[in-house]
């Protein structure tokens, strides 16, 4: 069992290698060529991402509702999430007694033989798995790697009463201090993208190159949802119908830049990055289009 989770072999191997970040945000769509530079570049997606770009070099996902949808072959139920608290030893929450009727598709996974599928799980609660909330708890996700091939886990930090805190942040420097140097105890920044780049940086990847992160418009890795930037909040008094970033994902936009600096590079997008740190652009140029080497390392783990 040991061997589902990301351990370090993995530490440092994407070493002078460049990663190409494809995350849920709508920059994706001004990209040109960009079935060619996943082609010819170490691809990452994350989240229903899968489905548009199923030739990626790396799937990641940190919920549980859409890593099974993903990584099911049958139908399966779940209920909606209406807001609360599931913890470890208790709990208190609303969910939607009508249950979500929920088509599996691990077929798309199956569409490139040499995918990397990694899973955010946590260590409890347990029994989260039917609602639309949270991560996939572990033993869940080991029953995942059994199944599809290349399948791994990593594992994001829960306190002991199984909160997401401290959260990722500049304003507790512990969580700078151990930032990817344990894909077993990943500090929570509230989405996907925090999970994605401490392991990246995990790997030793010399550059990572996105879109789709910290943009404002509608979202494409979740369903129904726009992101608002503080312009688009003063402009429309009916906040209700605009996703606002939440605090930790705002304090983890700025945690990444002051880990990554100019090596952490938006190539379309981050509108809503750039009104908390410096990101830094980039351009075609900073793609390395080469994929094979590091492919080929991670397939013989």
């Amino acid at each position: 069992m040991k061997d589902f989770y990301i351990n370090e072999k993995w530490k440092g191997i994407a070493k002078g290698h460049t990663a190409f970040c494809i995350l849920g945000g709508p920059s994706v769509n001004q990209v040109k060529d960009l079935d060619k530079i996943i082609e010819n570049n170490f691809t990452i997606v994350a989240n229903r991402q899968i489905e548009k770009y199923p030739n990626a070099s790396m799937y990641v996902t940190a919920d549980s509702s859409i890593a099974r949808e993903f990584f099911e072959e049958g139908d399966f139920f779940l209920h909606k999430f209406k807001g609360g608290k599931i913890l470890k030893n208790q709990s208190h929450f609303n969910y939607d007694e009508t249950p979500l009727w929920v088509k599996g598709k691990r077929n798309i996974l199956n569409i490139n033989p040499n995918l990397i599928k990694i899973i955010a799980c946590n260590d409890f609660p347990c029994y989260n798995q039917i609602f639309t909330t949270g991560q996939l708890y572990k033993y869940s996700g080991e029953e995942y790697c059994k199944k599809v091939n290349n399948t791994y886990l990593c594992v994001e930090y829960r306190n002991a009463e199984g909160e997401s805190w401290p959260p990722l942040s500049p304003s507790f420097p512990d969580t700078l201090n151990t930032y990817g140097t344990n894909p077993l105890k990943l500090m929570p920044g509230g989405n996907v993208a925090s999970v994605v780049f401490q392991l990246l940086h995990y790997m030793g990847f010399s550059k990572v190159i996105t879109v789709g992160y910290g943009d404002s418009g509608e979202s494409q890795g979740y369903e129904n949802v726009k992101y608002a930037t503080k312009d688009d909040r003063l402009k429309n008094s009916n906040t209700n119908q605009l996703w606002t970033w939440s605090e930790s994902e705002i304090h983890a936009m700025v945690a990444h830049n002051k880990k990554w600096g100019d090596k952490l590079k938006i190539l379309h997008g981050g509108e809503i990055c750039k009104e908390y740190a410096p990101y830094v652009n980039a351009t075609h140029n900073d793609l390395d289009n080469n994929k094979k080497e590091l492919v080929d390392k991670l397939i013989k783990l």
